[in-house]
């Protein structure tokens, strides 16, 4: 498996971890299925990651809502999700035409597991490789019209470069002319004040983080994007009593924990 596609036994085994707890943040009960003996394996020395695993699980759970929401209005929104890893939102949120695109390998074994033919909502598995293949031109060969859309893109961008970027977000606008994108952003201050040992952590599973930037928001608007919202993924862990922070240190002394990083919504056009 590519070591990018490593990375999602770590987020599904924070979900797992988030599920078993006493009150969940996003209660992702599915997650448990992926976590075998290797998948287990991957997941140990990320255990004692405590705040930036609740974190994760915050920002999975700021995600749900936003798409909640879009779903509650348009039952049936076409949602893709680029480097789909082990999501099981097709099989848990009411609603939507789902597309997920990921590594070959990673997409077989969650076929095995959660098969789409046992999804209650339409669902299409697509393998790519994603430094080999064409976004749009895969895009194009399973998108049949110009239907509203609503993409995600969890727990990816900070591994791509600026041209990886750019490129994503330029397949994205001309295989769904009118879509709104739903990204993680990370700051590059943040990953250096705290999310150093972590980082450190992936980039023993042999993947890493491409170079951040100081404004990443500002780089997606730049390319043809309106932003339409914005929220604190520790802000939101804090408000579930998962970190414990004076909320006066968190709106002050810790303001960079608050705004470096991020759930985005923006809207194309």
């Amino acid at each position: 498996m590519d070591p990018i596609a490593k990375t999602a036994y770590y987020c599904c085994g924070v979900r797992m971890l988030d599920a078993q707890s006493a009150q969940p943040v996003c209660g992702d009960h599915l997650a448990e299925r992926f976590m075998d003996a290797e998948g287990r394996a991957l997941f140990q020395p990320f255990l004692r990651f405590t705040a930036p695993n609740r974190s994760n699980a915050a920002r999975h759970r700021i995600i749900d809502d936003l798409l909640r929401d879009r779903l509650a209005a348009d039952p049936g929104l076409r949602v893709v999700l680029l480097g789909a890893g082990f999501d099981t939102r097709a099989f848990r949120l009411a609603g939507g035409q789902w597309l997920e695109l990921d590594q070959a390998p990673l997409i077989a074994r969650k076929s095995r597991i959660l098969p789409e033919s046992d999804c209650p909502n339409p669902l299409r598995r697509v393998p790519i490789d994603f430094a080999r293949q064409s976004l749009s031109h895969v895009l194009a060969d399973h998108l049949d019209d110009d239907a509203p859309a609503v993409v995600v893109l969890e727990g990816v961008s900070m591994y791509l470069s600026r041209d990886a970027l750019a490129t994503s977000l330029a397949a994205l606008k001309a295989c769904l002319p009118s879509h709104s994108l739903i990204c993680d952003l990370m700051t590059r201050h943040f990953a250096r004040r705290y999310g150093a040992r972590l980082r450190a952590q992936i980039a023993r599973l042999g993947g890493d983080f491409s170079e951040l930037m100081d404004d990443p928001a500002a780089f997606v608007i730049e390319h043809g994007y309106r932003h339409a919202g914005r929220h604190s993924i520790a802000g939101r862990a804090l408000d579930h009593g998962s970190i414990r922070i004076p909320r006066w240190v968190f709106n002050s002394l810790l303001r960079s924990l608050r705004d470096g990083y991020r759930v985005h919504l923006f809207e194309h056009p």
